[in-house]
């Protein structure tokens, strides 16, 4: 027994012994391998954060998993969602594999702005044709389904944003034909030009023709009005052309200083032009517009009163342009900007006779003005007929004036002038008139139709130079000699021209006997009053008649075999007149003889004014 219990205390000892070096190897174990067991407690912490995070993003996974199974109807239940997303499938499928023919679908607004860019307009056009049919086969509801239901239409947002573009494409290329018409263009290109319009007309019916479905009276009437506002924008841009390069345009911007002789080419020139570009526009428009209504002559029936209609109407719009255009090319380019600086009759003449082409040019096409001329030129050749009028009285004026103040009586006469020799044809072409006086008088002596003037009023300078500006003035008028003008004529020479001219007689008469004049200006003074005396009687004895004699003639109211010895008459029958009232009364035969002559001449000189005047109120009235 005691050695079984000594047995067990060693085995006991020795299972302690070994336990203690088995815990020191493992400590020792422990402690060489510290670095691993470190590495594996951070990874482990690693691994268990990263678990808490999957589960936590699991947890938050599971609402949207189960919302995408609700969007792609994976509910076994309803086998009709799997087959809707099939068939979805299929289409998008389908979709790529049309991926070219969606690219080319896609460039159709940048291939028709190409187009309208090239001026190929019959392209630009199939265009928008094909914009329609795409809008009627894709944007339109389909002919089997009721039109009533709006959950039937087709939608494609890609093709509608395609059409949209196509659309503005359109509105561009009207804008630039209607560009086109505003520069020079001839009859074949505008008729180009229109055709492209009207076939962008007939697009736009298309299109309004698929919109309406009340009926076809509504796209008629739509039809009409873009017919009519063709029309309206094919005048208004061939007057953008109309006034780009005329004078008009250029007056509006600017005032360009020019000589008269510049002006008056000038004028020609802008109405040649106005000319050319008013009647090549009519003309145009009667092409395009009215053999649009009708083909021929016998195609207009009595009976068609649509085709009359619209006849009547494009001639009522070209009625309105024309009137519109012939007002401002009267009032605007003629009376504001050129005619007012004319000068020369001879440039007047020139300017009425293109004018009266004009006229005559525009009555082709049953616009002739040719009447609303004269009320324009006539006021213009007035004034420069009584220019020169004017010009002599102020000249006579401030001459006597001068001479007046100065108490100088020697530039009022000529003893040269007293007694003229006068040939027997009348030609006063070396008189002393024409080498003193600042003016000559050589076209109204070389006119057969003019009586020579009073040989004189040679003596007299003053008066002969005032003669000579009235006789200027008479030749501007034989220039242009306007009809209608001679009442007013007249009516200026007795009411301004002689009324004037005697006024500044009786003032120099006036001031010439003045008292106290004669001791403050000294021996002159006595010179100046006979001087002023025989101005006075010889315009009135002399003068007068005769620029109221060649007035007459240069009215073409007498005739020139008659009317070159009046002047000479007038003058011996007032002389004579006044040495009957100094001398004795021995001879009233040769008294009676000169007053009958002078009662035949005043009563031929009456009845052609009444006879004037009627010729000028029946023409009047015409």
């Amino acid at each position: 027994m005691n050695n079984e219990l000594i047995s067990t205390d060693d085995e006991r000892r020795v299972a302690e012994i070994e336990s203690t070096v088995a815990e020191e190897k493992l400590q020792s174990l422990c402690a060489s391998h510290a670095a691993t067991f470190v590495a594996v407690e951070t990874r482990g912490a690693a691994l268990t954060s990263s678990l808490k995070q999957l589960l936590s993003a699991l947890n938050e996974a599971n609402p949207r998993i189960e919302k995408s199974k609700c969007n792609l109807e994976l509910n076994d239940a309803d086998e009709s969602n799997v087959i809707a997303l099939a068939e979805k499938h299929k289409l998008r499928r389908r979709t790529l594999l049309h991926h070219s023919s969606l690219l080319e679908l896609l460039e159709l607004p940048n291939l028709m702005d190409a187009c309208v860019r090239g001026h190929l307009y019959e392209e630009a056009l199939s265009i928008a044709g094909h914009a329609n049919t795409l809008e009627r086969r894709h944007l339109k509801p389909s002919s089997s389904t009721s039109f009533g239901n709006s959950n039937e239409f087709k939608k494609n947002p890609v093709v509608a944003n395609v059409v949209n573009e196509v659309r503005k494409r359109e509105s561009d290329l009207r804008r630039h034909l209607l560009h086109r018409l505003r520069l020079d263009v001839t009859m074949p290109q505008s008729l180009e030009v229109i055709t492209a319009l009207r076939r962008l007309n007939g697009v736009e019916l298309e299109r309004a023709s698929q919109n309406n479905v009340g009926g076809v009276e509504d796209v008629e009437k739509l039809h009409q009005e873009l017919e009519w506002q063709l029309k309206v924008q094919f005048l208004e841009s061939r007057d953008i052309w109309l006034e780009s390069n005329t004078d008009i345009g250029m007056s509006k911007n600017k005032k360009v200083n020019v000589t008269p002789s510049g002006q008056a080419e000038r004028l020609l020139d802008s109405i040649d032009i106005f000319r050319t570009r008013c009647f090549e526009i009519a003309t145009q428009f009667l092409a395009i517009f009215r053999s649009s209504i009708h083909q021929g002559p016998n195609t207009l029936r009595p009976n068609d009163s649509t085709v009359s209609s619209k006849l009547d109407q494009s001639l009522q719009l070209l009625s309105i342009w024309t009137t519109r255009r012939i007002n401002i090319f009267l009032t605007n380019h003629l009376t504001s900007h050129h005619l007012s600086l004319i000068t020369d009759t001879a440039a007047l003449r020139d300017a009425l006779d293109s004018a009266s082409f004009f006229a005559s040019s525009m009555g082709r096409i049953g616009a002739d003005f040719t009447s609303l001329l004269l009320p324009i030129f006539e006021p213009r050749l007035i004034a420069i007929v009584t220019s020169h009028w004017v010009d002599g009285v102020q000249t006579f004026e401030d001459t006597l004036k001068v001479c007046r103040e100065a108490g100088i009586a020697s530039p009022l006469y000529s003893s040269s002038g007293k007694t003229p020799e006068t040939s027997s044809h009348g030609d006063t072409s070396d008189s002393p008139l024409n080498e003193k006086s600042s003016v000559t008088i050589d076209e109204a002596n070389r006119s057969s139709s003019v009586p020579s003037p009073p040989r004189q009023l040679l003596s007299l300078p003053p008066l002969a130079r005032l003669v000579n500006s009235f006789l200027i003035g008479l030749n501007e008028l034989r220039r242009c000699l306007l009809p209608t003008s001679f009442p007013k004529l007249r009516h200026y020479f007795v009411d301004s021209f002689v009324k004037k001219v005697k006024c500044v007689l009786i003032q120099n008469d006036t001031s010439i006997h003045a008292p106290g004049y004669l001791s403050w200006k000294g021996e002159e003074a006595a010179k100046l009053r006979s001087v002023a005396v025989e101005i006075k009687d010889e315009f009135e004895n002399c003068a007068e008649p005769y620029m109221t004699i060649a007035l007459e003639v240069a009215f073409g109211v007498l005739d020139s075999s008659t009317s070159k010895h009046l002047p000479e008459i007038l003058c011996e029958t007032k002389e004579q007149e006044n040495e009957v009232e100094t001398e004795d009364l021995n001879i009233p035969a040769q008294e009676s003889e000169s007053d009958g002559e002078i009662l035949i001449i005043q009563e031929k000189i009456e009845q052609m004014k009444v006879e004037i005047e009627s010729d000028t109120l029946e023409n009047s009235r015409v």
